[in-house]
């Protein structure tokens, strides 16, 4: 299963969270927001699968980084 990590503005400072949690840290710059993520996905277990993701100013996601390697075609 792959997990996503976001990274979403919140007023001035940007929320790091997973998918479809609501609560999260925030970080007053972009830079730090994304280095906290890339810690978290690399905490993951071995074989874990994850995507971080950055909002863009038009509310939609643009996958940044993708960790573990996804099966493709899926078994």
């Amino acid at each position: 299963m792959k997990r996503v990590l976001c990274i979403s503005r919140k007023g001035r400072r940007w929320k790091v969270h997973w998918e479809k949690e609501r609560e999260g840290d925030t970080y007053g710059q972009k830079g730090n927001a994304i280095l906290v993520a890339k810690r978290r996905v690399a905490q993951l277990p071995e074989g874990a699968v994850a995507e971080i993701r950055v909002q863009k100013t038009n509310g939609t996601f643009q996958t940044v980084w993708t960790y573990g390697k996804d099966a493709f075609p899926p078994e």
